[in-house]
């Protein structure tokens, strides 16, 4: 798995995420995680996330609905082997941190 597909989140998905379910908000974790991430996961593709376009943040609850939960179903070797974040700017590093402690919640929620 050589491939890496840059994704702009901002321009992509969008520049204000919503909450966790579909069913409270457009743009959702679980719409991400569903439509956008699993595509990645089951084509074996890594996903290099840049989120400097985004005017709010990924809240809590959407990190741990989309990347918390495929987490969980892939384990965490898979994840960090497919999933990958633009560090680069300060935006980029924060979500990044917010996300990996959302996935190791999720991890230990789940015993695994």
């Amino acid at each position: 798995m050589d491939e890496v597909e840059e994704y702009d989140f901002a321009k992509e998905f969008s520049k204000n995420p919503g909450l966790r379910f579909r069913n409270l908000s457009d743009f959702s974790g679980e719409e991400f995680r569903e439509d956008v991430l699993e595509d990645f996961f089951q084509k074996n593709i890594k996903i290099k996330i840049n989120v400097d376009g985004v005017e709010s943040s990924l809240g809590a609850s959407f990190l741990s609905e989309a990347f918390g939960n495929i987490a969980v179903k892939y384990g965490l070797e898979k994840f960090n082997d497919v999933v990958q974040f633009d560090r680069s700017s300060p935006k980029g590093k924060i979500t990044y941190e917010e996300m990996m402690a959302r996935v190791e919640e999720a991890l230990e929620r789940h015993g695994k």
